[in-house]
């Protein structure tokens, strides 16, 4: 069926195209025209967005969905410990959990994470870590895109959480033969998490696979200080060095983080194409450090935003993401025009669709039909400047201001009400499953 967005006070199809008062046909999950009173095929069905913005749906090209059950039990620690005390005890509990044959905390995570998301126009995410298909099926029944972080490492992590390497390859293949869906909603790449937790030989394998089956790779790197001295002492250059060495540096990687990236590793990765997603909040409460977004900008490289996981930031808002992305790095680089709105909303829509290599992040002809319709009445957005639109959405609007969520040309949410699944059922659900995992002072069964 068709579906026609009427009446739209403005529909933003990028950064430089931004239409007053028009409407929008979509059509077999595609977008179709833009214009004045379109005509629409007999039965479509219409959405009225007077008063309303049209914007291509917010993507969050890196998470990690099951840390949704850790929002705000993180203790206030850096990485290394963080990992040692919060991560590694919640994946033995889920895993205790998996290989009882009880497989519903994936679903769950996944279904809360998804709802979270839409109701705060985020239209796809990648999900890097612990993956489990019934997240998949979470994602399937609620309409959500998303591409699921196949994860590889066979050193550094606890000896219990490591299987063997033929297996783990095995493994690997398997599951993007199964779950690869280049047209549909579920979409894989290959993450091989950190360079400190694969050897260079696991990494070469994992560039040679994306090759193979045209995926993606999603690596956290330079994150900490330390991780950058370790690799310089144990391999003689630096993580992008390494990745440049290894012939996995290119536009299909995405590098996460880059808080402690050397002049040379920022020629590299924009002489090379590839990708950074800046995960400021997730930076500030680890106390990484803060990325040189000004520089990586002013070098060329293809910079997005993403919230990183929930033990990391407690919540999966791209709008919070945005205002903290333009601010740190005004503040970093001691220069108002270090990043502006307009670079926000581009590193949340079209570059984040780079990532995760899909044909979204902007409302034009052809492309996919993934956009959130942004209700622009609240005080918080009074007086409105029109002129002033993406700094009004960038750093005025709210995830609750997101009044419908369309993706793939469903309407998975309208009036703030998800229509696929039952909201309630779900989080009441959540909610009980989570004492399998988690006392109340912080500690993992």
């Amino acid at each position: 069926m068709s579906l026609i967005i009427r009446n739209s006070s403005y529909l933003i199809s990028d950064v430089d195209h931004i239409h007053r008062d028009c409407d929008l046909l979509i059509e077999k999950g595609r977008i179709v025209s833009i214009g004045k009173d379109l005509a629409a095929p007999k039965g479509s069905e219409v959405i009225d967005a007077s008063g309303c913005a049209v914007i291509p749906g917010l993507i969050n090209p890196h998470t990690h969905l099951y840390q949704n059950f850790l929002k705000g039990v993180s203790p206030g620690l850096p990485l290394v410990p963080w990992c040692n005390e919060v991560l590694f005890p919640t994946v033995n509990a889920l895993n205790e959990q998996f290989q009882g044959g009880n497989n519903r905390p994936a679903y769950l995570w996944s279904a809360c994470a998804a709802i979270e998301m839409i109701k705060g126009g985020i239209t796809c995410c990648l999900d890097m870590a612990h993956v489990n298909e019934e997240s998949f099926i979470a994602w399937q029944d609620i309409g959500f895109r998303g591409v699921a972080g196949f994860t590889l490492f066979n050193q550094w992590i606890p000896e219990n959480l490591i299987i063997d390497e033929e297996i783990l390859r095995a493994k690997t293949v398997q599951f993007i033969e199964k779950w690869h869906q280049p047209d549909g909603l579920v979409q894989v790449c290959l993450t091989p998490s950190t360079v400190f937790i694969c050897d260079d030989k696991l990494l070469t394998w994992t560039g040679e696979q994306a090759e193979k089956y045209d995926l993606g790779i999603q690596i956290h790197v330079s994150e900490i200080a330390s991780e950058v001295q370790d690799t310089l002492d144990d391999r003689g250059m630096t993580p992008v060095e390494l990745l440049d060495n290894l012939g996995i540096l290119s536009p299909r990687l995405s590098a996460v983080h880059c808080v402690h990236v050397s002049g040379s590793d920022i020629e590299r990765l924009a002489n090379y194409g590839g990708n950074v997603v800046h995960c400021p909040k997730s930076n500030m409460k680890l106390a990484d450090g803060i990325a040189p977004i000004f520089e990586m900008k002013e070098a060329g490289v293809h910079l997005s935003i993403g919230t990183d996981g929930c033990a990391s930031n407690d919540l999966l808002d791209m709008w919070e993401e945005m205002r903290g992305a333009v601010l740190l790095a005004r503040v970093a680089a001691k220069n108002a025009e270090a990043l502006s709105a307009r670079d926000a909303f581009r590193m949340a829509t079209i570059e984040a669709a780079r990532v995760c290599r899909i044909d979204a992040g902007e409302i034009l002809p052809g492309r996919l039909a993934d956009l959130a319709i942004v209700e622009l009445n609240g005080a918080h957005l009074r007086p409105f400047h029109a002129d002033r639109l993406l700094d009004m959405l960038v750093f005025c609007t709210r995830a609750g201001d997101v009044r419908d969520t369309i993706i793939n040309g469903e309407i998975v949410m309208r009036d703030r009400e998800i229509k696929t699944i039952d909201e309630t059922e779900i989080l009441q659900e959540a909610e009980k499953i989570e004492s399998l995992l988690y006392d109340r002072r912080g500690n993992f069964s």
